[in-house]
């Protein structure tokens, strides 16, 4: 199931657009639904994690996604603060929060700045080409 937005317009609306695929996002990771984010990324996508690594793929980005469900990453949100682009290209700027897993009554959280560009696919989703983000913890 592909669960990327169709048909957004971009003109004067590219803000909503990549709010709403923030959201299915954050609903497929706070699911605990890792195929359902790899599903939101383009079949070659590359993905980089913040630790000097680079990911290939879909299969490559669900297994990274689902070691985080695997332990406890939820709440996860995203606060756009800028973005841009055309009818066929998108990007955005943003920050990230998440928590961990409880652990001796205590729940971290953890965050850091993000970095997406997203693609208009022919048949008019979008979907994550490029996704890179940092910690600040």
């Amino acid at each position: 199931m592909n669960h990327a937005l169709s048909n957004s317009p971009l003109s004067g609306g590219i803000r909503s657009t990549i709010e709403s695929i923030n959201s299915t996002w954050n609903q497929a990771l706070n699911s605990g639904n890792a195929a359902a984010l790899a599903a939101l990324y383009t079949e070659d996508a590359k993905l980089s994690p913040g630790n000097g690594n680079t990911l290939v793929g879909r299969a490559e980005i669900e297994k990274l996604f689902q070691s985080f469900i695997d332990n406890g990453v939820h709440n996860h949100a995203i606060e756009i603060i800028e973005v841009g682009g055309n009818d066929r290209l998108a990007y955005q700027v943003a920050r990230w929060s998440a928590n961990g897993a409880e652990k001796d009554g205590r729940t971290p959280s953890f965050g850091g700045i993000l970095m997406s560009v997203l693609e208009k696919q022919a048949n008019g989703t979008w979907l994550s080409r490029s996704h890179v983000w940092n910690a600040s913890n």
